[in-house]
This record gives C-alpha cells, structure tokens and sequence, in this order.
C-alpha cells in the first residue's frame, strides 16, 4: 500500500528528502493509476528522472512531466489493445495472438537422449576403424 510514510521512506533512502507537495503529487499519480507498490514508483521516478532530467530532484513540475510520459501513454497503449480486441470479438473472430498460440508447434527428438552431439545437429561422422596392414 502506498502512503505518505512509505514514499518518503523510498525516497529517503535515496538521499532525497521530498516536500509535502512532492509527497501529495506522488501519492496521487499511484491511486490514478493503480500503483500499489512504493518501491516500484520511487524506482520509475529514479529512472526517468536519470534518463530524461539529469538526475534531478522531484518536484511537482515534474512528476506531471513523468505522469505523463511514463503512464498516460501506457493507459493509451492498453486503452488501445483492448478496443482492438473487442472489435475482433464483435466480428466473431477470436484475437490473432489467440490463433498463433494455439498453433505453436514444439520439436524435439526423444529418441536422441544418447546420441552423439553432432549427430543430434545431422552431422553424421562415419566411423573409421583403421587396420594395419
């Protein structure tokens, strides 16, 4: 459960010491979407906080830019995947992924448990025996 002891004590330590409003802005991005792990959102905003602003230290600004970014665009993304997936159904034909998976064939050779490495990848090495005249 994310609460305001929780955020602060993922952010504390990382040496960050957040204000109220950092705190309130960080506890309102994980209810809107469904974040229910603290550790898992201080790590996403070390992460884009590295990758797109530095390093920089949280601020309301910017945890907006983050929410942004990081979630609105996954929300559109599923948003997106599910409305596909229920016009497919409306059609009476199941998903496409659904098809492929249950088409997936798996090969292996039972039978070549003690087989000779190179014979398993068909290199057949014949077997020489050498007799002295």
């Amino acid at each position: 459960m994310v609460s305001i002891e929780t955020i602060r004590e993922q952010f504390d330590e990382l040496g960050i010491e957040p204000s109220d409003e950092v705190v309130n802005k960080c506890i309102e991005i994980c209810m809107n979407n469904d974040i229910t792990d603290p550790i898992e959102f201080v790590e996403q905003w070390m992460a884009y906080s590295v990758s797109k602003l530095s390093g920089a230290e949280p601020t309301v600004a910017y945890l907006n830019e983050m929410e942004a970014h990081e979630y609105t665009s996954k929300a559109r993304k599923a948003t997106k995947i599910s409305t596909i997936a229920a016009a497919a159904g409306n059609i009476g034909a199941s998903p496409r992924m659904d098809s492929k998976m249950s088409k997936i064939t798996t090969y292996r050779n039972v039978d070549s448990v003690e087989q000779d490495v190179l014979e398993m990848y068909g290199c057949i090495t014949p077997k020489v025996s050498y007799i002295d005249p």
